[in-house]
């Protein structure tokens, strides 16, 4: 009998496991019916053309699951039968129309704002100048693996694997208290600080808090698309304001604001910082206007300055900034951890937030995440990461200036991105990003950035974190021929 199971001897899940995935999903959608018997270890092995050994322990892993069944002297055995999904599913719920999209709450929608995109399988080409991603071959996997074995040691068992309820690691949030938020200026007592799922989800859970339909809120222009999504989503009123080389402008405009949404460290898209003057503008603005400042600490962990600006919520005595920052850059974007920091009451009504939406982030993640900073792992890798992305950041800066004359280049000292805006506006970048996709480049548009999408249309970036630094110029050189043969 022939399974039909395909291996892929390149990827990064091993041939066992493999195995096992593919032959669950045969049992459980019911192409391998119970009762019916496998191939014998050794002749699935010369199918597969694999180890006997990796065979017998795709099955004993398979046995311990409860889905086949070994007989002495006959074989493995399908055993599962309960639970198998009907592969089949009746052609009229398929096509019967849901009267869902009818009670949705449009008004809370925000579908049609455009965000950043970028090919899900970005890591296949060869020139990913993607942002806020990583280099995956630097990634310390054998000491985070270490960590996460800490961490699930049988003793703590009740504390990883019980429901917290609201509440998350206490251990977490010391270490973000003690050994994350001194280092950009921030001291504060356990109950004004909250885990959160990065950055993102803590402006989500700002927004909601603050929002209302008879509220304003302004973000920078041009600024994060998603936080425009969510602030469209929780306030009656979302205003636009502009950046300049200072950073998002302090005037009038902000009179009659609930909330501002600002970028100070490293603004989103521009990479510039916000002036001294600015910041101090703002703290100002907010006591007098009475609104208050929700500020990402985007990039702090990983800029490589020497002496970088400290967060607004440093300098802060008035208690109208809410600091959100992550761990993302520095661990993982896809571990999804990061913080926020408020005054007690306010961090209060967001861990309740939090807990009515999820109960609280994965307590094994945040214990494993304290084991890594507790024992330095944390801090050095931020040492690697600095000195890996200055070391990109200054070979993509040579090559820009030198080779891409007619682009204005934005993209300052400590960070990992810079913005290309094609100031004779030949060529929209939705046209280089295209074509440069067929030369293995990644590029991004930033169109979605801006509150008037044709200010944008000539502008995309070229993010350094994620590529190899002896790639760097060779993608850059295919980047500047993809814009020639396009006629610019």
């Amino acid at each position: 009998m022939q399974l039909g199971l395909k291996l892929n001897r390149n990827g990064t899940v091993g041939l066992r496991d493999q195995i096992v995935t593919q032959l669950a999903r045969l049992i459980l959608d019911g192409h391998l019916q119970p009762g019916m018997r496998l191939p014998s270890c050794r002749k699935f092995a010369k199918e597969l053309e694999v180890s006997v050994n990796t065979v017998i322990a795709a099955y004993e892993i398979l046995e311990e699951q409860q889905l086949i069944l070994p007989r002495s002297r006959s074989g493995f055995f399908v055993l599962a039968e309960q639970g198998v999904r009907n592969l089949q599913p009746e052609s009229a719920k398929l096509n019967k129309p849901s009267p869902l999209r009818d009670r949705l709450n449009w008004q809370r929608q925000s579908d049609d704002l455009a965000t950043i995109v970028r090919p899900e399988n970005w890591y296949d080409f060869k020139y990913p100048f993607v942002c806020n991603q990583i280099d995956e071959g630097e990634y310390p996997v054998s000491e985070w693996r270490e960590c996460s074995r800490q961490a699930m040691n049988r003793a703590d068992l009740k504390v990883w694997s019980s429901d917290g309820h609201y509440s998350e690691s206490a251990e977490f949030i010391e270490q973000i208290r003690t050994r994350i938020l001194p280092r950009r200026g921030v001291f504060v007592k356990a109950d004004a600080a909250l885990v959160t799922l990065g950055a993102q989800n803590g402006l989500y859970m700002a927004s909601h808090l603050l929002g209302g339909r008879d509220r304003v809120a302004v973000i920078e222009d041009p600024g994060y698309p998603d936080a425009r999504k969510m602030l469209h989503s929780s306030f009656g009123e979302l205003k636009f304001q502009p950046v300049d080389d200072e950073g998002m402008i302090v005037d009038e405009r902000l009179r009659g604001a609930t909330m501002v949404f600002v970028t100070p460290n490293r603004q989103f898209p521009t990479t510039v910082t916000m002036s001294e003057r600015r910041r101090q503008a703002l703290i100002e603005a907010a006591e007098v206007h009475d609104f208050f400042i929700v500020e990402d600490d985007y990039e702090c962990d990983v800029d490589y300055r020497h002496f970088t600006p400290l967060p607004l919520f440093s300098v802060d005595d008035s208690g109208r900034v809410i600091y959100l920052a992550s761990l993302s850059k520095g661990l993982s974007p896809g571990l999804r951890l990061g913080y926020m920091t408020a005054a007690a009451e306010f961090i209060t009504a967001a861990r309740d937030l939090r807990g009515r939406i999820m109960r609280h982030p994965q307590t094994l993640i945040q214990l494993t995440a304290a084991a890594f900073i507790r024992f330095g792992q944390y801090e050095s890798r931020l040492r690697r990461i600095q000195k890996g992305h200055r070391e990109r950041w200054e070979i993509a800066n040579r090559f820009l200036r030198a080779h891409f004359p007619d682009f204005d280049i934005k993209g300052e000292f400590g960070g990992t991105t810079f913005v290309l805006s094609d100031q004779r506006r030949r060529l929209r970048a939705s046209e280089i990003a295209g074509k440069a996709r067929e030369r293995g480049v990644i590029i991004e548009e930033i169109a979605p950035c801006y509150s008037v999408w044709e200010t944008g249309e000539y502008a995309f970036r070229v993010g350094v974190s994620a590529i190899h630094p002896l790639l760097i110029e060779a993608g850059l050189q295919e980047l500047k021929q993809t814009i020639v043969e396009l006629g610019a």
